[in-house]
C-alpha cells in the first residue's frame, strides 16, 4: 500500500517584505498544483504574526509518497531561480527529512535520501523534471531532450517508457506551433457555433474568454497569444453584428446609430470616470510590487463589482498600470515576457540570463536553435527592444544590448583582424580572460559574474548564440558580428552618446542603491 508523506514548506528569509512572502506562498501552491497528481490536493497555508498583521508564510499539505521525488524538483527549481531562505520538512512513517536552505542544490541531497528509502518511483522523478522543461516553453528542447535522456540511464528507464512520459508532459500537442494553430481551431469553432445560434439576430459571446483561457493553460500556451487569437475573432465576430444590426435598421435608422443621447452620454462619462478611479486603485496596489497583496487584492475586486467593470476590462487596466510602473512587455511574435520582467525585477540576474535564452529563441521562433549569423535577421526589433529596456531599467543602465554597443563602440581603434577585435570586446565584458600562449582565457559560463558588479555590458550574456557551453562561454565571431550589425540596425546609438564609463556607471549604481 502507497504511503503517505506530510509536507511543510515556510519561508524564513528575514529579507523578504510581508507582500514579497505573500506572492511567494501564492506562487509556491501554482507551482505545486502544475504537478502531475497535484490538481486536487489541499493545501493549507501557514500564517503568522508580523507587523501587526496575519499573513501567509507557507503552506503544509498530505499527499502521496511516490510524488515526493516530483516536489522536490519542483522546489529545486524554485530555489534556483529565486534563491529565498526556506524551511522544508518531510514526513513519511518514521522518515522525517528537515533543511533549511536558499541552496537549490542542497535539495538534490534530500532527493537522494527519499530515492534510497524507496518513496518515490523512478517514473515519477523522470516526469517530474520532463513537466518542468515543458512548462517554461510548453515543448521540449533538444539541450533538455539530451538531458532528460541522462536522466533516464540514471534512473533505469526504458527508451520507450521516457518516451512514454515526455508525451504525457508536453501533452498531446508537443510545439507551441501545434498549441497555437489546436488553440485558433478551437476558438473559431465557438465563434462559429454563436454564429449558429444566433440565427440572424446578434448574440454576445457570453463566457467565451473564461473557457478558452483554461484551455491555452491546460495546453501550456502563453495566455497573451492565446487572448490574441481571442480578440482577432471577438473583434471579427462584432464588426459581423454592427453589419447585421445596421442592415436589419434600413440606411436611415443606421445613420442614427452614432447619435447619442444625454442619458447615453451621462452614461459612458460615468463608466470611463470609473475606469480611471480603478486605474488610480492599481496604481496604489502595484506601487511596491509587480502583483497586488492578497488585502490589495480583495480592494481591487471589490472596486471591480461596484463599478462593474468586466474581468478583460480589469485585467486590460492592470496589465497596462504595470507596464507603465515596471516597463512594458511589448511582443511582435507574442512571447511572454512577464517571467523576465519579475526576474530582473528581483534582482535574480542567473535566472533572468537563463530566461533571456528562452524568450530570445522563442522570438525567433527557430525550433529553439542557437541565433547564427543567418537567421539573426528573423528576430523582432520590436522584441530586442523590450528585452533591452526590461536589462537596463533594472540595472540602472548598467546591462542591455544598448550597453554592450556603448562598449562595442568605445573600443578604439579598432581592430583589424576581425577574431581580436572580438576577444577585446569580449574581455571588455569580462566574459573572456586575456590569452596567453597555453591558455586561450575562455571562461565556463557558470564562472561569468551576476550580479551589479560585472563590467557594464556584462548581462545578458549572448548565450542563445552559443552551440555548446560544456566547458566554456563563447560565441562565434561570426554570430557577434552579425549581432552586433543587427541591433546597431534595429536600435541605432545616438551621434553624441559617447562609450561608457564603468568608474562612473559603478558610482551612479552605488548611488541609486
Amino acid at each position: 500500500m502507497t504511503q503517505n508523506v506530510r509536507c511543510l514548506i515556510k519561508f524564513v528569509d528575514p529579507q523578504l517584505k510581508r507582500d514579497e512572502v505573500v506572492t511567494e506562498v501564492h506562487y509556491l501552491i501554482d507551482d505545486l498544483c502544475d504537478l502531475e497528481g497535484m490538481g486536487q490536493t489541499r493545501f493549507e497555508k501557514v500564517s503568522e504574526i508580523r507587523e501587526a498583521d496575519t499573513i501567509s508564510v507557507g503552506v503544509k499539505f498530505e499527499t502521496d509518497a511516490e510524488r515526493l521525488g516530483a516536489i522536490l524538483r519542483r522546489l529545486r527549481d524554485r530555489l534556483y531561480y529565486r534563491p529565498i531562505d526556506t524551511l522544508f520538512f518531510f514526513q513519511a512513517s518514521d522518515l522525517n527529512l528537515q533543511i533549511q536552505t536558499h541552496r537549490a542544490e542542497d535539495l538534490l541531497g534530500l532527493l537522494d535520501i527519499a530515492r534510497s528509502g524507496l518513496l518515490f518511483s523512478p517514473a515519477c522523478d523522470y516526469l517530474a523534471e520532463a513537466e518542468t522543461y515543458s512548462r517554461t516553453q510548453g515543448e521540449l528542447s533538444p539541450t533538455e531532450l539530451d538531458n532528460l535522456n541522462l536522466l533516464r540511464q540514471r534512473l533505469g528507464l526504458s527508451v520507450e517508457q521516457a518516451d512514454d512520459l515526455n508525451a504525457k508532459a508536453t501533452g498531446p500537442y508537443r510545439t507551441q506551433a501545434e498549441k497555437r494553430r489546436h488553440f485558433e481551431d478551437i476558438t473559431q469553432a465557438e465563434f462559429s457555433r454563436l454564429r449558429t445560434l444566433a440565427a440572424g439576430q446578434p448574440l454576445a459571446p457570453k463566457d467565451i474568454w473564461s473557457v478558452l483561457q483554461e484551455l491555452a493553460e491546460n495546453l501550456g500556451l502563453p495566455i497573451p497569444t492565446a487572448e490574441a487569437i481571442y480578440q482577432q475573432h471577438q473583434q471579427r465576430y462584432d464588426d459581423d453584428n454592427l453589419n447585421l444590426l445596421q442592415f436589419a435598421s434600413g440606411p436611415a435608422e443606421a445613420a442614427d446609430l452614432g447619435a447619442a443621447t444625454p442619458a447615453e452620454i451621462e452614461s459612458q462619462t460615468q463608466a470611463q470616470a470609473d475606469l480611471d478611479q480603478y486605474r488610480s486603485l492599481c496604481r496604489q496596489a502595484m506601487a511596491e510590487a509587480l502583483y497586488p497583496s492578497e488585502f490589495d487584492q480583495g480592494r481591487l475586486a471589490q472596486s471591480r463589482r461596484l463599478r462593474t467593470i468586466s474581468l478583460e476590462e480589469a485585467s486590460t487596466i492592470e496589465a497596462a498600470v504595470r507596464d507603465e510602473l515596471y516597463g512594458s512587455i511589448e511582443s511582435a511574435t507574442g512571447v511572454d515576457y512577464n517571467r523576465l520582467r519579475e526576474l530582473l525585477h528581483q534582482q535574480a540576474w542567473p535566472a533572468a540570463d537563463l530566461e533571456t535564452e528562452v524568450v530570445m529563441l522563442k522570438a525567433l521562433n527557430h525550433d529553439m536553435q542557437p541565433v547564427t549569423a543567418a537567421t539573426v535577421q528573423r528576430l523582432s526589433p520590436v522584441d530586442l527592444a523590450t528585452i533591452d529596456a526590461l536589462w537596463s531599467r533594472y540595472s540602472n543602465g548598467r546591462f542591455g544590448f544598448k550597453a554592450q554597443q556603448q562598449v562595442y563602440r568605445g573600443q578604439q581603434p579598432l581592430q583589424s583582424d576581425d577574431h581580436k577585435r572580438w576577444a577585446v570586446f569580449e574581455e571588455t565584458l569580462g566574459w573572456r580572460e586575456p590569452s596567453s600562449w597555453l591558455y586561450q582565457g575562455f571562461k565556463p559560463y557558470y564562472n561569468l559574474t551576476f550580479s551589479l558588479e560585472a563590467p557594464p555590458g556584462h548581462l545578458p550574456t549572448w548565450r542563445w548564440c552559443c552551440v555548446s557551453l560544456g566547458h566554456r562561454y563563447s560565441p562565434s565571431p561570426e554570430a557577434m558580428e552579425a549581432v552586433m550589425a543587427y541591433l546597431n540596425d534595429c536600435m541605432p546609438l545616438e551621434s553624441a552618446m559617447t562609450a561608457l564609463d564603468p568608474t562612473a556607471i559603478a558610482g551612479e549604481v552605488n548611488h541609486a542603491s
